[in-house]
């Protein structure tokens, strides 16, 4: 063997030495991912991003940019999706769903890309800490302490795109900083292709990434401009193609280049302070100074947990941080520490990422956790090197100080999807081509039940729609194929998202029946459920309602009944019945007891509610009806409760004979 065969055998081995423990990370960040996604997250997460995002890797898939709306877009609408020309569009940019898209045709599933994502964010975070630091085994250090993470642990398995988001910033950071001392252009195109599939990904964070590391080389190199100028005409040669690839993608989906799908979708969702939503038929907030800080705050205390190490784990980057407080690289740390903060304070979904950041953390914030990661392996590397005992010792005791708060998070995330499995369970009891209303879904599908997504054209065997009320009569008449069902759950939305404090929830699938006649007799049966004497019923026709009282003697348990006829307006005038000429279109039948007549219907009722349509002179009457079980609230309002059955109120629906 000659001496130049034997030298590149000699740098192969000192080269494998030197990474087979990056490598080894590595693999053990893979299996993480792998093992969360299946185990922690057996039907997604809590939060909803992650479905839409399949939604639009799925359209891509099948070709499609815009998704069908079916001539009634309101019944079909995904959450986090705008409407244009009657169809559908995500709300978010190309980045992440290619991504997903591109795991899903290699690997033969979308989850590959998380692994994808993971290690990208773990080689950032290494490539990083050595460009700064210029040590190896800090850089090692950094990257494992990363892995052991509670939110690379979490976010690993879900399919949301801040760990691959973090993983391209610093990635940019690390090769934009290297190809400027090296002169190396290669590495300089790479750092603008890095930050332009971020911008691509994230625009906003590849703004506060871009702007973090150009504060730090305008700071660091300010003598020497020329540079600085070259070093950034080269990164533009690799960011330019994706931002105009990202700017083209704007116009073909809201006609504007310089508009995002985000604000197409809804312009309140954008950044500044003033009214602010998410989706234009949602609730909106109006967002001010102080709700920003408040949130950057909740944000901030909620970080240290997701680090190893959680609190200890600050003290000990803090102890790295003065360790290195006297070198230039550390301002690129603090820049970045700094970015993030002060930019989402301007943004108003800082405020409701607050409320569940506990849960899977600070997502806005998640990029401060590997420069967390790289200040702690300041510490523990100079710990080694001045006395190995206490290093070890250290890295003992921070890994058992992170054991308490993986566990609770992966115990409350695990609850929570474990929450959504009787969602993904219920499609099984769906026969043939079915039509079905995710009941008080809210005006988007994706968001009550996370399983409702629909195919681009609307053609699968199982249509979802969401819950309009009277209006899905009409539904249901364009699809005069489909069998129709209801699916319902015993919790709120907002009781299931966030609460992993909740029993499993139970989704009732009901199928519905539409009949048809030339008017209806409602037969109710009413059983007096407490002690007091008086005993009313009540039929309600949009504003009107007639009232009549069974009983003022009767005790527990007693059985009444009597019957309403209901009809179109001008056929109701001959037969005597009750008119059905409510906009709403809805006939509800109710019963109380108390004291009194006012009492009965004052504290407590049950309500059973029938959607309706008129067809010239026939009904169309949706059954079963809505059960409700409805209380007075402290406001003098009404808080309604959904029930499958009630022992004191049933109704017997008779359609009249066609004549």
């Amino acid at each position: 063997m000659g001496h130049a065969a034997v030298a590149a055998a000699s740098s192969a081995r000192s080269r494998a030495r030197e990474y087979w423990p990056l490598l080894a990370i590595a693999l053990a960040a893979s299996a993480i991912a792998i093992v969360v996604h299946t185990q922690i997250f057996p039907a997604y997460s809590w939060n909803r991003d992650e479905v839409v995002y399949l939604w639009q890797t799925h359209a891509l898939r099948d070709g499609h940019i815009f998704t069908s709306g079916g001539g009634t877009p309101l019944f079909f609408q995904p959450w986090l999706s705008g409407i244009r020309d009657g169809s559908y569009f995500s709300q978010y940019t190309l980045g992440w769903p290619l991504m997903l898209l591109a795991g899903d045709v290699v690997f033969g599933t979308a989850a590959a890309a998380l692994v994808v994502g993971t290690l990208l964010a773990v080689a950032g975070t290494y490539a990083l800490a050595r460009e700064l630091t210029s040590d190896h085994h800090v850089a090692l250090v950094a990257a494992a302490a990363l892995v052991i993470s509670p939110v690379l642990v979490i976010q690993s398995g879900i399919y949301l795109n801040y760990l691959f988001s973090v993983g391209l910033g610093m990635l940019f950071g690390a090769s934009f900083l290297a190809g400027l001392r090296r002169s190396r252009r290669g590495l300089l195109v790479a750092s603008g292709g890095l930050v332009g599939y971020l911008f691509m990904t994230r625009p906003f964070d590849a703004l506060l990434w871009a702007a973090a590391f150009g504060a730090y080389v305008a700071f660091a190199n300010w003598r020497h401009r020329r540079a600085m100028v070259r070093a950034v005409a080269w990164a533009l040669v690799g960011f330019v193609p994706l931002l105009v690839a990202t700017l083209a993608y704007n116009r073909y989906v809201t006609g504007s280049f310089t508009q995002f799908p985000i604000t197409a979708a809804d312009s309140r969702d954008t950044f500044g302070f003033g009214i602010r939503g998410i989706g234009n038929r949602w609730a909106t907030t109006d967002f001010g100074f102080v709700m920003g800080v408040k949130g950057v705050v909740r944000n901030g205390v909620e970080l240290p947990p997701f680090l190893l190490g959680s609190y200890l784990g600050v003290v000990a980057a803090a102890a790295g941080f003065w360790i290195r407080r006297r070198e230039r690289s550390t301002y690129a740390l603090l820049a970045l520490g700094a970015v993030f903060p002060l930019g989402y304070l301007f943004f108003w979904g800082i405020s409701l990422s607050a409320h569940f950041a506990n849960v899977s953390g600070p997502i806005y914030f998640i990029p401060l956790i590997p420069l967390g990661c790289i200040f702690l392996a300041i510490a523990l590397t100079a710990a080694w090197r001045a006395r190995r005992v206490l290093a070890i010792v250290g890295g003992v005791v921070l890994v058992a100080a992170t054991i308490p708060f993986m566990v609770d998070r992966l115990d409350n995330n695990h609850a929570l999807s474990e929450s959504q499995v009787p969602w993904r369970e219920a499609k099984q009891e769906f026969r043939g081509r079915s039509l079905v209303f995710v009941e008080d879904s809210g005006p988007y599908l994706l968001h009550l039940n996370p399983y409702s997504e629909n195919p681009p054209d609307l053609d699968g065997r199982v249509l979802y729609a969401a819950d309009r009320y009277s209006r899905n009569l009409d539904l249901i008449a364009s699809h005069p194929g489909r069998r129709v069902y209801f699916e319902r759950t015993n919790f709120t939305i907002d009781e299931t998202l966030n609460n992993y404090d909740l029993p499993v929830p139970t989704i009732t699938v009901t199928e519905m029946q539409v009949q048809q006649a030339p008017s209806f007799t409602l037969r109710v049966h009413v059983t007096n459920p407490t002690n007091d004497p008086v005993v009313v019923v009540y039929l309600k026709i949009g504003p009107r309602v007639e009232q009549r009282t069974l009983s003022t003697t009767a005790s527990k348990g007693d059985s009444f009944e009597t019957e309403w006829q209901i009809a179109p307006p001008g056929a109701a005038a001959g037969i005597g019945a009750a008119a059905l000429d409510s906009p709403s279109r809805t006939v509800t039948v109710g019963m109380g007891a108390g004291t009194s007549a006012d009492t009965a219907l004052a504290l407590r009722q049950v309500r059973d509610r029938y959607s309706y349509r008129i067809t010239g002179t026939t009904v169309e009457l949706l059954t079963p009806g809505r059960l409700f079980n409805a209380r007075m609230t402290r406001t003098g309002g009404f808080r309604l409760r959904r029930a499958t059955t009630s022992p004191s109120l049933s109704v017997d629906v008779v359609p009249a004979p066609n004549r």
